[in-house]
């Protein structure tokens, strides 16, 4: 049953390309992505006003500056999401405003300048809010990607106008949170970073729940079974529904009872292939992420190649394949994207043969 679970899971895998790629009418790609973004930051902003209204303990208490640790993923809960899954959209929501912010066209006026100004500013505040760090790293790499990759032809004044630009507003938006919620930098340095001497010692601490559990250390450690067990079996792996009971028992036999008892997954999507598929799963799992990386190249998509960014490093800290939401918004760009690729070699095609 379990195995069938996870085949039910990637199915969506076969029927995104079919549903899409079958299509003989040519998405527009611009509109499509620019109406994603709003509908996601419109439904998201709704989601906070929803979430200050049913919890307004937690709102306030947020507000206050206590438990900061906790508000994105009590945020996330009360839509029904896992908070490192809702913040990859949110931060290709904030590249993609970002990218349609700079990019409006000359006959825009300053309503249609302003509402995209909007959307921007809710977005980032939305990603500041969910807070989980690989998320906002990516969304402030994602902003420098687009700067430079729009005028890469030629490196001038505007470029840096535009790269500034976005910076800055990033930055006093960000600022602006670390003044109402300070205990984000907290979270981006001591949290983040502390014992990271008890890489596989995590027993060692007094309370590790309380000191560690959303630490490097702990990613640390359970990347380092993961590999153990995958060298274990490293050819054929130990099936889809195994793997994870695989890896606990790995933590039971090595000691590691903080691990054993939350039951930890692998947390990084290329040693959970690896240990499920053996060697040839976490080929496909790199040929599957990197296909982002190819079709952007090829078409000149610049929101194409963040995500592949975006989705190979969220990948590295967790494991969004074995998830229905990761499985469904990856399958589905991607067979968005690669549309807009076949589109573009038969018109490529049809050009050369007139010639």
């Amino acid at each position: 049953m379990e195995g069938l679970k996870h085949a039910e899971k990637r199915l969506s895998l076969v029927l995104f390309p079919i549903c899409l790629l079958s299509q003989t009418h040519r998405f527009n790609v611009q509109r499509v992505l620019r109406y994603y973004a709003w509908l996601t930051t419109i439904i998201l902003l709704f989601c906070l006003f929803r979430f200050a209204w049913i919890e307004p303990e937690l709102f306030t208490k947020y507000l206050n500056g206590d438990d900061l640790w906790e508000m994105g993923y009590a945020f996330a809960r009360s839509t029904g999401n896992h908070a490192p899954a809702l913040n990859m959209h949110v931060a290709f929501t904030v590249v993609i405003n970002f990218y349609f912010f700079i990019n409006r066209t000359r006959d825009s006026g300053i309503s249609s300048l302003l509402l995209r100004l909007f959307f921007l500013i809710i977005s980032i505040i939305l990603l500041f809010y969910i807070n989980t760090r690989l998320a906002i790293a990516s969304a402030f790499f994602g902003i420098v990607l687009i700067s430079i990759y729009q005028n890469r032809k030629a490196f001038s004044l505007q470029i840096m106008k535009k790269l500034a630009l976005g910076l800055i507003l990033f930055a006093v938006l960000g600022l602006g949170f670390v003044k109402l919620f300070p205990y984000s930098i907290q979270k981006f340095s001591s949290v983040t970073f502390a014992h990271m001497d008890k890489v596989g010692k995590i027993d060692e601490l007094e309370n590790p729940e309380a000191m560690v559990f959303n630490g490097l250390v702990t990613r640390l450690s359970i990347w380092q079974s993961a590999f153990e067990v995958a060298k274990q079996h490293p050819w054929i792996g130990v099936g889809a529904a195994d793997g994870k009971q695989e890896l606990n028992r790995y933590y039971k036999n090595s000691d590691q009872q903080f691990l054993a008892k939350y039951d930890f997954p692998a947390h990084n999507q290329y040693l959970d292939f690896w240990i499920k598929f053996g060697i040839l799963g976490l080929l496909i799992c790199l040929i599957y992420i990197g296909a982002f990386a190819w079709i952007g190249l090829k078409t000149q998509q610049v929101l194409c190649i963040f995500f592949f960014v975006l989705f190979a490093s969220a990948n590295l800290v967790d494991d969004f394949l074995i998830r229905f939401d990761g499985i469904t918004f990856s399958g589905f760009w991607l067979s968005f994207f690669a549309q807009a690729y076949l589109f573009d070699r038969e018109s490529r095609e049809r050009t050369s043969a007139s010639l």
